[in-house]
């Protein structure tokens, strides 16, 4: 599974790399692509999108289906 996302609260470069690091934490996660500019991040694996969207739960950053 390939899915894109627009992330939400991410104001730098900084919260970019936390982002994508954060995501690619998760189980089932084989890359991640955060493009700061776009405020986007590309997941791709086999985690669900439950999964992947409460990675972020503790951090200031939201993931919204696009």
């Amino acid at each position: 599974m390939k899915k894109t996302y627009q992330v939400d609260g991410m104001k730098c470069e900084g919260c970019a790399k936390t982002v994508r690091e954060t995501l690619a934490q998760v189980v089932g996660v084989t890359e991640v692509t955060v493009d700061f500019n776009k405020k986007t991040a590309t997941v791709t694996g086999d985690a669900s999108d439950q999964t992947v969207t409460a990675a972020l739960k503790d951090t200031p950053y939201r993931l919204l289906t696009i």
